[in-house]
């Protein structure tokens, strides 16, 4: 079907900042470009050395960068992910300078993230709302959308909603509070944070989310949600850039880890412990992404000299790392809220998976095991060793590949979900 509707985006996280929710709404953008929207989207402005995907982002789709406000534009401008090393590095200056200067900008940070409401990214909301203004006075919009993670994206399309009486879509790639601590707020700002929700909520003609998890959670903590309006659209990936994508082997059975890790809803310290233990000289593991404090956790177990950490990869390295690993890994949450967007690329690259079992009510191991893509394990040290070492044995007899349905799934690809986005947006 072929629309003539114009679309405004509030979306922090898009190219060349790269994020789940980021490469959600780039390709998601990206396919409805096709079926005939025009969309403007308001993201953040980044330096010139920030380009992953800039040279993919389509023809029609008109980017608007804004200043992301005093502290990022000092982040951004002075610090960058090595996209080699994986660790943050200064453009200037003494590594002593460096470190000392990171110490101050963690305290910062951490200071004015729990004074600002929702968070440190909303020094980006007036600088948004402005150009938003500017572009609804330029234009006119049939619908309104707004990407979360950062919250402050739903902020500044409720305030242009309620300026214009636009039709409004708020995303969710993430609930606005966890139902573990992920982050360090107050009791005191959760409440703040709910009751803001809850008015947003309100003034929202549906939302969409990315898990059946979030739809559970939002009806429940807001009973005056309507479930006909709460539409689950999940992470995906996109087979035409796999195919565009050289795979990286190795002469080793090879585990990829591509991800972020978090001790309080993604804890990898099982399968560390595991790795300990086997001896093979032909297993070799690769870590790529951001893995906060476990990187320190690494080097004092000693266990660097089996892992080789990559850092925060392009987004088309990252795609053929998972393409040419032996098996890749992956660690369920430990709520039944989300499931990590990573799983769905695993799918598109075809590769066995072993699933590290997050809790009771991990939605990732469900979907390994309903599609045969791979093993599912608690996450406890022995079952994981067990794990490994079955799949490392398949791997030796040429068994590997044979024993799952590593095809495509189509439901998951992102032509596929911009057909369901397309189809909520026509239903407004």
């Amino acid at each position: 079907m072929i629309s003539s509707k114009r679309i405004l985006i509030f979306a922090y996280a898009f190219p060349p900042l790269i994020s789940p929710q980021s490469l959600r709404w780039f390709y998601l953008c990206r396919e409805l470009i096709k079926r005939g929207y025009e969309i403007d989207v308001i993201t953040v402005q980044m330096p010139e050395n920030f380009q992953d995907l800039v040279d993919k982002i389509p023809k029609g789709l008109n980017v608007h960068c804004v200043f992301p406000g005093p502290f990022y534009y000092l982040t951004f401008k002075y610090s960058r992910e090595s996209f080699n090393e994986g660790e943050s590095k200064p453009s200037t200056g003494s590594p002593v300078l460096w470190r000392i200067l990171s110490k101050v900008h963690f305290n910062v940070y951490k200071a004015l993230n729990a004074l600002l409401i929702p968070d440190i990214y909303s020094e980006w909301l007036l600088f948004a709302i402005k150009r938003g203004l500017k572009l609804i006075r330029m234009n006119r919009y049939d619908i309104i959308i707004s990407s979360s993670e950062p919250r402050v994206c739903h902020l500044a399309a409720y305030f242009l909603k309620k300026k214009s009486g636009i039709p409004w879509i708020a995303d969710y790639g993430d609930p606005w509070i966890y139902p573990v601590p992920t982050l360090r707020e107050s009791k005191l700002k959760r409440r703040i944070l709910r009751k803001i929700e809850a008015k947003i909520l309100k003034r929202t003609d549906t939302i969409t989310v990315a898990a059946e998890g979030i739809k559970r959670l939002y009806l429940d903590r807001y009973p005056f949600l309507q479930p006909d309006k709460v539409h689950v659209i999940t992470q995906g990936f996109d087979p035409d850039m796999f195919s565009q994508v050289e795979e990286e082997t190795s002469s080793k059975f090879r585990i990829v880890y591509c991800g972020s890790l978090y001790k309080n809803l993604r804890d990898p310290m099982a399968f560390f412990e595991a790795i300990t233990e086997i001896d093979e000289k032909d297993i070799e593991i690769i870590i790529a992404g951001r893995i906060n404090e476990f990187a320190g956790v690494i080097k004092k177990e000693g266990i660097d000299r089996k892992i080789k950490y990559r850092g925060f990869l392009r987004h088309k390295e990252s795609l053929a790392l998972q393409k040419g690993a032996s098996v890749l890994l992956h660690i369920g949450n430990v709520t039944d809220v989300q499931v990590p967007g990573k799983i769905y690329e695993y799918v598109g690259a075809r590769r066995p998976v072993l699933c590290i079992k997050g809790g009771g009510g991990d939605l990732s191991s469900e979907l390994i095991i309903r599609s045969n893509k791979g093993i599912v394990v608690n996450n406890y040290k022995n079952e994981i060793k067990e794990g490994i070492i079955k799949l490392y044995s398949f791997w030796q007899k040429g068994l590997l590949d044979k024993s799952f349905n590593l095809n495509d799934i189509e439901e998951f690809t992102w032509q596929r979900h911009a057909e369901d986005m397309s189809r909520i947006i026509e239903e407004i």
